[in-house]
């Protein structure tokens, strides 16, 4: 019996061994090979976010008066606006915009996931959207808040976590 189980572990290894290579050369389980792009086209940051809004200057009075984002840019520069780019220090080239295009909101296009502003107290924006007549998407709780902007758009108001003293 001694001698059946010593044959046998040399077989179990062998087999583990065998079946621990196959693993590793599956390639659907392999890192994907792919170059990143040359630096001649290689982005550079992440711009901004675009979103369609049903009134123009209600969302922009909202990102702007309520949430207290500046406007970068105007399209057209002249003549009635069909889109305003937003960002924190209004300087394009440096902001991450959100773009508030004049358009229809098409059914489902506000439920595509959230749009995140850091804010240092999350709890008192969020009473701040409140204030001004808009709903919350969550009950308030302290810390990060979820509410919704004129057409139904998730904002994250992101509150960093403090450090914990233990």
């Amino acid at each position: 019996m001694n001698l059946r189980v010593v044959t046998m572990i040399p077989s179990i290894r062998r087999q583990l061994c065998v079946a621990a290579l196959a693993l590793v050369s599956i390639p659907a389980l392999a890192e994907p090979d792919v170059p990143s792009p040359p630096e001649d086209v290689k982005p550079i940051r992440v711009s901004g976010l675009g979103i369609r809004v049903s009134d123009l200057e209600r969302s922009k009075q909202f990102y702007t008066e309520v949430l207290g984002l500046k406007v970068a840019a105007r399209v057209p520069a002249q003549g009635e606006a069909h889109e305003y780019l937003l960002g924190l220090t209004g300087n394009i080239r440096e902001d991450t915009l959100i773009i508030i295009r004049r358009g229809e909101v098409q059914p489902g296009a506000t439920e595509f996931g959230s749009i995140t502003i850091v804010v240092p107290n999350g709890r008192k924006m969020a009473e701040r959207v409140l204030a001004a007549g808009y709903q919350a998407a969550r009950p308030l709780g302290d810390g990060t808040n979820f509410v919704r902007d004129p057409d139904g758009y998730l904002i994250e108001l992101y509150q960093r976590p403090t450090a914990r003293v233990q």
